[in-house]
């Protein structure tokens, strides 16, 4: 039976291919007041990209009365309760849709490349390629470190399905220097970096895009 995703604080939403990693959406509720029944975002965090350039936070709230949609730039996607626990997605960027009302502010993010739950089991798919990617991040942050606003511009700008797709590839190339690893988790994902469809064509250079 399908679960009522307005019932729930918030629901990462199956990819219809079931090789594929993480969601292709990210539903998102915040009540006026916590149910008590299930997890309570009282606010959502994400960068995003606004109209006049560059990169900057977001902090959605209930009520919220500003923009309804926004275009979200690759990094983490934060909810937070109102007793601090958290749940951290990472996304390649997307859209958030905001419709809210009086007895709640619903939020979507929907992306053409996957959102990754990072809080799951260490030993998840998600987490790791998740992490991977932070750490190619973090390298190109530091090629930029001369002009610190320069890799937010760029991730501002990046396609989802193309930073995604070159990161991927990145990752392939880097783990085939390293072939021999014991871990399952990183085997599953050397296999899938292997047998993913993403990289059959032509792939953008991370370091182009960043």
């Amino acid at each position: 039976m399908p679960v009522d995703t307005d019932e729930l604080g918030y629901s990462f939403f199956p990819s219809d291919d079931p090789h594929d990693v993480g969601h292709p959406q990210l539903k998102v509720i915040i009540r006026p007041a916590p149910t008590g029944r299930h997890y309570d975002p009282e606010v959502i965090t994400c960068t995003v990209a606004p109209a006049s350039g560059g990169a900057e936070m977001l902090r959605v709230h209930h009520p919220w009365i500003l923009a309804d949609t926004y275009r979200v730039c690759a990094g983490h996607v934060i909810l937070e309760d109102r007793k601090g626990k958290q749940v951290v997605a990472f996304t390649f960027g997307g859209e958030l849709r905001i419709d809210s009302n009086q007895a709640r502010t619903i939020c979507r993010l929907t992306s053409p490349a996957p959102i990754l739950e990072q809080s799951l089991m260490r030993d998840s798919l998600e987490v790791l390629l998740g992490e991977e990617v932070e750490i190619l991040f973090a390298e190109r942050r530091a090629v930029w470190l001369h002009d610190p606003n320069s890799l937010d511009k760029r991730l501002a700008a990046a396609d989802p399905s193309a930073l995604y797709r070159a990161c991927l590839a990145t990752l392939r190339a880097k783990f085939d220097q390293f072939p021999e690893w014991e871990e399952p988790i990183v085997e599953e994902l050397i296999h899938f970096l292997h047998t993913t469809t993403l990289l059959r064509s032509d792939v953008p250079s991370l370091t182009d895009l960043l």
